[in-house]
C-alpha cells in the first residue's frame, strides 16, 4: 500500500505538482483531429492536467491550442470567432493565431504586442498531441506502431471516465481481474472471455523494467500441460497495450489526465494488414453508447446499469460489455481511491512495478532530471504486446520472438531493456 503522501503525489496533476509537471514531459494527446474537423470551424474546449484550454483549425488548417481566457481581459475563447488566421475575441475583438501572437488589437489605436499562452501541437494517427512543458526541454515527437498506418487501419474511441487516470491505468495492467470481471458464460456482446479461457485464475507474473516504462508476462497454466503467455508493456508516462493473437486488432490505451478526478481513457484500435471492420467498431460503440460530450449513460449513480439476473445467466458482472465491466470497476472506487486503505498481492506486481516507477520519476523531474522515454529512438513495433501460447518448459520471452514479422530482428528487441 501507498501513504496518504504518496497517493496524494501519485493522483495530482495541476502545474507545479510533482507528477503535473512529469506529465508535462511528454507529448501527450489533448484531442482527436475529428473534434477540429475544418479551417475556421467552431473552438473546442479542451480539458487535459486541469488546463483550460481551447482548440481550433485556423484557415491554413493549423491546429492551434490556446488558455481559454482571452489575454487582455480573459473573456473565453471559446466562444470566439475562428476567422483569417486566428480566433478573434467576441468581447474587444482582439485576434490571436495559432501561436498565440496577438496580431490586431482593434479597440486600441495601436495593435498592443502581447502573446496569448499557446503549445505547440502535432497532428498524428488520428489525434491532436500537444506539448505542455517547459519549451526549452520539448523532446522530439515520438512515433507509435499505430500512427504510421493509414487512417481506416486505425478506430479511436474517446469517454469521460469518472475517475483519476491512474484507477485507468491500474485496470489496463490488472491482469488477474480478466478472469472475474470480463468473465462470460457464452461469447457475445456480454463478454469474449469465456470459463475455459480463464481457467488459470492466478497468473505468474514476471516483469522487466525497459527504456520506455517496462514489460511484464503474466503467465497462466494451459490445460494440455503447456502455458499462455499474456505480455503488456507500460509506457510511460500513460499508455499501455493490450495483448493480442497474431492478426488479431491489436488495442492501444492512454489515460490522460482531464484534471484530478477524471481522465480522458481512450481506446485505438488498429490492424497492421487491413483497415479496420467498422461492424465490429460501431458494436463496440453501441455497448458503450457515448453522448456527444464522451460521457456515457452508465454511471456510478445508476450502478453502471448493473443486471443482477444476467449475473446468473450472461457473465459474472451482470454488465454489459468489456468496457462497461472497466469503467464500471474504476469509477466505483471514487473519483481518486485511497490507496493507503488497500491490501495488495502477488496480483497487483505490475500495479506496483507502476507506482513506485511514477513516484521516482515524478521526484526526479523536480530535482532536474530527464524521464525515460523522451527520445524517439526505440523502432515502435519492438513495443509489444503479446498473446501466445508456449512450450511448458518454455521462456516467456520465447513469446516476443515469435512475434510475427520480428523474427529476423529479434536480437534487437534487447535494446528496449534497461537497468534503470
Amino acid at each position: 500500500m501507498l501513504t496518504r503522501e504518496e497517493n496524494e503525489l501519485l493522483t495530482r496533476t495541476d502545474r507545479g505538482t510533482p507528477m503535473g509537471e512529469l506529465l508535462r514531459r511528454y507529448w501527450i494527446p489533448a484531442l482527436m483531429s475529428s473534434e477540429v474537423p475544418e479551417p475556421d470551424g467552431e473552438p473546442v474546449q479542451v480539458r487535459v492536467l486541469g488546463e483550460r484550454l481551447v482548440a481550433f483549425r485556423d484557415s491554413a488548417g493549423q491546429v492551434g491550442l490556446l488558455e481559454e481566457a482571452c489575454p487582455h481581459r480573459g473573456c473565453s475563447l471559446w466562444y470566439a470567432r475562428n476567422e483569417e488566421g486566428g480566433l478573434r475575441c467576441i468581447y474587444h475583438g482582439w485576434k490571436i493565431d495559432a501561436s498565440g501572437q496577438v496580431v490586431d488589437t482593434p479597440n486600441e489605436a495601436a495593435t498592443l504586442h502581447v502573446r496569448a499562452t499557446s503549445f505547440p501541437t502535432r497532428e498524428a494517427g488520428g489525434f491532436v498531441w500537444a506539448y505542455l512543458g517547459p519549451r526549452e526541454k520539448m523532446p522530439p515527437f515520438r512515433e507509435f506502431n499505430w500512427m504510421k498506418l493509414p487512417l481506416d487501419h486505425i478506430a479511436i474511441v474517446k469517454v469521460h471516465e469518472e475517475a483519476n487516470f491512474m484507477q485507468g491505468i491500474e485496470g489496463s495492467i490488472d491482469t488477474s481481474h480478466v478472469g472475474f470481471l470480463h468473465r462470460a458464460y457464452q461469447r457475445g456482446p456480454w463478454g469474449s472471455h469465456t470459463g475455459a479461457t480463464v481457467a488459470d485464475t492466478r497468473p505468474r507474473i514476471d516483469l522487466e523494467p525497459t527504456t520506455y516504462g517496462f514489460r511484464y508476462a503474466a503467465i497462466r497454466q494451459n490445460e494440455d500441460g503447456g502455458q499462455n503467455v499474456r505480455i503488456t508493456p507500460f509506457i510511460m508516462p500513460f499508455h499501455t497495450g493490450v495483448p493480442a493473437s497474431p492478426g488479431e486488432t491489436v488495442l492501444f490505451h492512454a489515460y490522460v489526465p482531464r484534471d484530478d478526478k477524471s481522465n480522458w481513457a481512450y481506446d485505438i484500435r488498429y490492424r497492421v494488414e487491413s483497415p479496420i471492420d467498422q461492424d465490429e467498431h460501431n458494436q463496440r460503440l453501441r455497448n458503450v453508447d457515448l453522448q456527444t460530450d464522451f460521457r456515457k449513460p452508465r454511471v456510478y449513480g445508476n450502478k453502471h446499469l448493473q443486471d443482477r439476473e444476467a449475473m446468473q445467466t450472461k457473465n459474472f458482472s451482470g454488465i454489459i460489455g468489456i468496457k462497461n465491466q472497466d469503467y464500471a470497476a474504476v469509477e466505483s472506487m471514487g473519483p481518486v481511491v485511497d490507496r493507503s486503505k488497500e491490501h495488495l498481492g502477488a496480483s497487483d506486481k505490475a500495479v506496483m512495478a507502476m507506482r513506485r516507477l511514477m513516484l521516482h520519476w515524478a521526484e526526479a523531474v523536480m530535482d532536474g532530471q530527464d524521464p525515460p522515454g523522451l527520445e524517439d529512438d526505440i523502432p515502435s513495433d519492438l513495443i509489444l504486446s503479446v498473446d501466445q501460447d508456449l512450450p511448458g518448459d518454455a521462456s516467456w520471452q520465447e513469446a516476443i520472438r515469435l512475434a510475427p514479422g520480428l523474427e529476423p530482428r529479434a536480437d534487437q528487441a534487447s535494446r528496449v531493456l534497461t537497468t534503470v
